[in-house]
């Protein structure tokens, strides 16, 4: 029993290392792209309403990153050096010896419940971040105007410190700040399971040759990426004769795995969406603020 409750453990550590080892975000983390036009400012609530609790969180999760100091990142590679030397001293001690056809069941039986509650924990994430009838960022999205004038989402009274915005008459501030956050868990989503055919639909050819080259050095195997406390900003949109381009800031904190301390992270977006018609919304590139 000492012996199989020991294989058991071994197998389990080592099935949940190999999907979170080498997790990164959408994009490697890295800058790449067109850079973003607008400049990108301090985070600051959208609304008065959901900014203080979205700082708090913000704030919160950078002192607990601070206090971590960096030894989250390798509870991972820990425990699988942990997980392999266990297995190592079973082979070299006779650990395996006199198995039988029942122990390798169970430990199939095991592996198999053990990938069943991943692939079922990753797919009520994806139900509640993913909503329904998802599709890319087309104008009609952002066509209707909220009532009392504004084409921003709120009264049209003046906001002290609110950037610069020359867009379109068409523009919903408010919707387009949502379907920025729906679509920053998608792209996060499909990054993590290497579908590079989905991720085209969101991105300028210029990007997609970048990104590809970037997920290629992961492996192909799927990945788990958490992103907690996502708070979302418009910097700035301007309306021209060729196109409209957008400058959004993401911040959150990436995880691993819900066990993970995590990173803080702020990066902006470059977004653009040729004038006409039906045209989606495009990233265009990627910038790492800090």
């Amino acid at each position: 029993m000492k012996r199989f409750l020991s294989i058991a453990m071994a197998l389990c550590i080592g099935l949940t290392m190999s999907l979170d080892a080498n997790a990164k975000r959408f994009g490697g983390g890295k800058s790449s792209g067109a850079a973003p036009t607008h400049q990108t400012s301090q985070m600051a609530p959208s609304s008065a309403a959901g900014g203080a609790a979205a700082t708090a969180g913000a704030a919160g999760a950078a002192g607990a990153a601070a206090k971590a100091g960096g030894a989250s990142r390798w509870l991972g590679p820990l425990a699988g050096i942990a997980a392999g030397g266990l297995l190592a001293s079973m082979f070299m001690g006779g650990g395996f010896e006199g198995m039988q056809i029942f122990d390798i069941l169970i430990m199939a039986v095991i592996a198999f419940l053990v990938f069943r509650f991943i692939a079922a924990r990753r797919r009520k994430q994806q139900e509640h971040l993913t909503p329904a009838g998802h599709a890319p960022m087309q104008r009609e999205v952002f066509e209707q105007k909220p009532a009392g004038g504004s084409v921003f989402g709120g009264s049209a009274a003046p906001v002290a410190a609110r950037p610069v915005i020359n867009a379109p008459a068409w523009f919903n501030e408010k919707n387009f700040i949502e379907a920025a956050r729906n679509h920053f868990q998608s792209l996060q989503q499909h990054w993590d399971a290497n579908e590079m055919d989905k991720i085209s639909e969101f991105v300028t050819p210029q990007l997609l040759e970048f990104l590809k080259r970037e997920r290629a050095d992961l492996g192909e195997g799927f990945q788990s990426t958490y992103i907690d406390n996502l708070n979302v900003q418009l910097d700035g949109v301007d309306d021209r004769a060729d196109k409209t381009i957008a400058t959004l800031t993401f911040s959150g904190v990436s995880k691993t795995s819900r066990f993970d301390q995590g990173e803080v992270f702020s990066e902006s977006w470059n977004m653009e969406r040729p004038q006409g018609e039906n045209q989606p919304w495009l990233v265009a590139g990627i910038r790492q603020n800090g």
